[in-house]
Order: structure tokens, then sequence, then C-alpha cells
């Protein structure tokens, strides 16, 4: 199998986004404006004339030791390949990692699932919640939770509603606050890279915020959700205090739900190893998509513990 590593300023991107888009398994983190603006630095490996590409993002923070890591907003990247992504194929891309990248962690997608377990190497597997929207609203909705339904019911009529005229600077800022206050400390970098995927997403007509006021026009809940392919892909969202305590979210997700059901898409909840969020995911009746996440420490010693 002819696999090469192919650096970012050497990556043909027509033949690398058209293997990608015609993948099976396409995801829009594998497409080069996305890894150009969640990543400093990234390279490919290439299989033939761009039939199959996985990128490694990189960086030589851990004094200069060059190491693959998951950058943020990129839940899954991996093998993807116009042919099949089969267990010899998956094996090979992930020996054809060269070794100069002493520390990798890495997380492939949904289709890279047949892979052998590899000497050095963790492998976890992660969840990821999707619900299919190909059917009426009134049967997607026998799938919710009793607890769901109880909860929607209560909302009463004209005290939330949603709009997609939020501002994506106000959305990220207002989203840090939320994350603060709920005691999630992400740093900067998460929120710049933020900003730099939603303004492309809009750019290219691939994505929207959506967000639900009261009656008093607070800000309550708001989602950036990203078009990708079939999937309506949950990338960033966040409650207010007050948004939770009038289920705001539970109000948003379900008025998605809803504009978008009998419709050839999905719901990709994007899942959470956070039991309470996988509990809320599920309760609309999501299903769990999982992939694996991959560890290999080949540190030198002195370093291999700053690393785990």
């Amino acid at each position: 199998m002819d696999i090469r590593l192919v650096k970012r300023e050497e990556i043909e991107t027509p033949k690398w986004n058209g293997c990608v888009h015609y993948s099976a398994n396409s995801r829009v983190y594998g497409y080069t404006w996305y890894l150009d603006n969640v990543a400093d630095d990234w390279w490919g490996l290439v299989e033939g004339d761009y039939e199959s590409v996985m990128p490694l993002v990189w960086n030589d923070k851990l004094f200069k030791t060059k190491q693959i890591y998951q950058p943020f907003l990129t839940q899954q990247l991996g093998l993807f390949s116009i042919n099949v992504c089969s267990k010899a194929r998956i094996t090979a891309f992930i020996n054809a990692i060269p070794a100069e990248f002493r520390f990798v962690d890495m997380q492939l997608n949904f289709l890279n699932m047949d892979i052998s377990k590899f000497n050095s190497w963790k492998i976890e597997q992660r969840p990821n919640f999707i619900l299919d929207l190909k059917r009426p609203y009134e049967e997607i909705q026998k799938g919710y939770s009793q607890n769901l339904r109880r909860i929607l019911k209560k909302i009463e009529p004209n005290t939330l509603y949603a709009t997609t005229d939020l501002n994506p600077d106000t959305f990220v800022e207002t989203a840090r606050r939320a994350h603060q206050n709920q005691g999630l400390k992400l740093p900067e970098t998460f929120y710049h890279t933020a900003i730099r995927i939603i303004y492309n997403c809009l750019h290219r007509g691939q994505g929207a915020i959506f967000a639900v006021y009261d009656d008093k026009k607070q800000l309550c809940a708001a989602a950036f959700i990203v078009f990708d392919g079939m999937r309506l892909l949950n990338l960033i969202n966040f409650s207010t205090e007050l948004g939770h305590s009038l289920n705001a979210m539970h109000f948003l997700f379900d008025a998605l739900i809803q504009n978008n059901s009998n419709m050839l898409k999905l719901f990709d909840f994007e899942g959470s190893n956070i039991e309470g969020v996988a509990r809320f995911y599920q309760s609309f009746g999501a299903i769990n998509q999982p992939y694996f996440r991959l560890k290999a420490n080949n540190l030198p010693w002195y370093l291999r513990l700053l690393k785990k």
C-alpha cells in the first residue's frame, strides 16, 4: 500500500478535500480549511493519488519533541477514504505514523472501528450520540424519555422562542461565561478557535447560531450547529442560569429536531463522557455511534511522566 507523509504546504488541497468529501465517513473536521483553523501545524498521510488521507495534527511544545494531539472542536479525525476503511488499510495507516512523533493522542472516526491492538497503544472507545431525523416528528418524539416529554409539556406557550440573530462574538463570550459558571475551565485557545470556526462556517453557509430567549428577550441558551453534509452537528452549546431554570436547551434541541424531521438528516449531539450530559442527549432517543481514541507514549523516560 503506497502511503506517504505529505507536509501541509505540499498537500494538493482539491484532491485532499475531494477524498474527504467522497468518503463514506466524510466529516467536516477533515477538510483542509477546518484543520487550518483548529491547528497551527498539521501534516497528512496520503495513499496513492489521494484515495485515502489521514490528518496528523502536531506540535513540538514538549521540549521540542513532536507529538500528535486532538485539537479543540475536532471530535473525530483518522482515516478518510474513497475505498473501504478495512482493517488492513487502517492498520497500515496507523503503522505509517512516523516514529518522530514520540507521543500520539488521536481520535479516529466512526468508520475506523475495525482496528487491531497495537503494541504500546492504549485504545479507548468513546461515545457519540446521533438521532435519525428521516421520520415524522410525532414518531421521533415517541422515542423521547418520559422525563423529557414531561419537561417539554411544562414549558408554557410563548415563554420561549428561538432565533438565529445572535452575533458570533456575543455567542462565544456568553459561552465563556456560562462555562465558567459551571466550573468548566477551558483555555483561551478554545474560544479563539471557536470564533475562527464559526465565522468560517457562516461564510461557507455551513452553520448557524440558534439562540433561545424568554418573553423578556433575555438570552437563555444557544447552540452553534454545523451543517456537515447530512449531519446537523452540535459543535458548541450553552445555557445561562436563567436558561437552566427554564429548560431552554430542551426547548432548543426539540425545536431543531421538529424543524428538521422527515428529512434525510442526522442530528449529531457529538457525545460526551460526562454521565449527565450523555443522559441528556440520550433522552431525545439518540443512539450511540462510538469511535476510538488511540494513545501511545514513546517519550524518553524523563518526559514520560509529564504525558499520561
